[in-house]
């Protein structure tokens, strides 16, 4: 791990020094990207963003023997999807003020360069680093599967805690790169799609790092939203209460379960495998502790009503269960600033949140302190 850690530090100092030998303030935000695309017919390309999971246009030019110029203005670099009309490939690219060129296949999505943007030499550098992370993490989760297939629990645990490292050296790779590059938005885009990394002690130190020269950029301004989304749900602050429909489509507020008893809130689904490995910790947390004042409110994220149930059935979870089968759209996940599962918060009596992310002993350890 130390190894590993040198190697990373030793990459980002390397690409942090050569970011700053070239960077400059641009003296106006107007964009020209020139835009070659081999093999694509006479019609139209435009330059869209995907916000809130839908697709925004936001500039068109006419593409002519596979050539077109957009131009026009960014007050900060921002993520697009150059997309040719009728046509299912898409080119992404951090496009910025200043003057680009940009060349690809209408046939290979892989063929192409992008040429005049540092915010993309910097999402590259950053997605490459992180590509690196994740190939070891899929290799851990096929050995994952084959442990949990012959039952090697000592071997799952194991593998656990390797996946926890690596998840834990990617997020530190990120804030580091962050600290020490307080004008990269490209940083504060990757940061913002790989949030769920993070508590919120860690993104207000990537937040307060921004320079004030970016903090009306869309993706510091998003963070910022978190940041304050986990403040107002961080521990010591009251719950904030909502209200979704149970398996039946019966609406049950949280605050119907709150007031007696100390309340795992727990955001799960079906389809999470590892929700599905920590629901038995919890169903053992739930007979062992319930008659001596504790219970759980299940919060899915599911999408199909069926599947909700099917999995509430197999895994023997008895206590209050909603959803409004949104998805990752939940808005008790927005509420609570949840962007992965299995997460969960513990309420007390009093209403006020006492505790985060209990899993297997930690939480019969901390139920037996209360309620013991």
């Amino acid at each position: 791990m130390k190894i590993m850690r040198y190697f990373v530090y030793s990459i980002l100092l390397g690409f942090i020094l050569f970011i700053g030998a070239c960077s400059s303030q641009k003296d106006s935000n107007t964009y020209k990207v020139n835009l070659s695309i081999e093999g694509a017919p006479d019609t139209w390309v435009y330059m869209e963003q995907q916000i809130d999971n839908e697709w925004i246009k936001f500039d068109s030019a006419e593409l002519k023997s596979g050539k077109a110029v957009f131009t026009g203005e960014l007050e900060h670099p921002e993520f697009f999807f150059i997309k040719i009309k009728d046509m299912s490939n898409y080119l992404p690219a951090f496009i910025e003020s200043g003057e680009m060129n940009i060349s690809a296949s209408s046939t290979n999505p892989n063929q192409r360069s992008v040429e005049g943007s540092q915010s993309q030499d910097e999402f590259a550098f950053l997605t490459d680093t992180l590509n690196s992370f994740t190939r070891k993490s899929r290799e851990l989760g096929m050995q994952y599967q084959q442990a949990r297939g012959a039952n090697d629990s000592a071997l799952m645990q194991e593998l656990e805690n390797k996946y926890y490292k690596i998840d834990s050296l990617k997020s530190s790779f990120l804030v580091n790169y962050a600290i020490e590059n307080p004008f990269s938005v490209a940083s504060a885009f990757v940061i913002l799609n790989n949030s769920y990394l993070y508590d919120l002690e860690k993104l207000d130190l990537v937040v307060s790092s921004y320079d004030p020269s970016i903090l009306n950029s869309i993706y510091v301004q998003k963070l910022s939203e978190k940041v304050n989304t986990l403040k107002r749900v961080s521990i010591g602050q009251p719950y904030v209460d909502f209200t979704l429909n149970d398996p039946d489509g019966n609406p049950v507020p949280l605050s119907s379960v709150i007031g007696t008893n100390y309340v795992l809130v727990d955001f799960w689904a079906a389809w999470c495998q590892p929700c599905r490995a920590e629901n038995p910790n919890v169903v053992e947390a739930y007979n062992a502790y319930h008659d001596k004042g504790f219970d759980v409110f299940g919060v899915s994220f599911d999408k199909d009503l069926e599947s909700w149930k099917k999995a509430i059935e197999d895994d023997g979870l008895v206590w209050s269960q909603v959803s409004d089968l949104q998805y990752w759209g939940s808005a008790a996940g927005k509420i609570y600033g949840i962007q992965s599962i299995p997460q969960n918060i513990l309420i007390d009596p009093s209403g006020i949140i006492i505790e985060k992310n209990l899993r297997g002993q930690d939480l019969q350890d901390k139920l037996a302190e209360l309620l013991q």
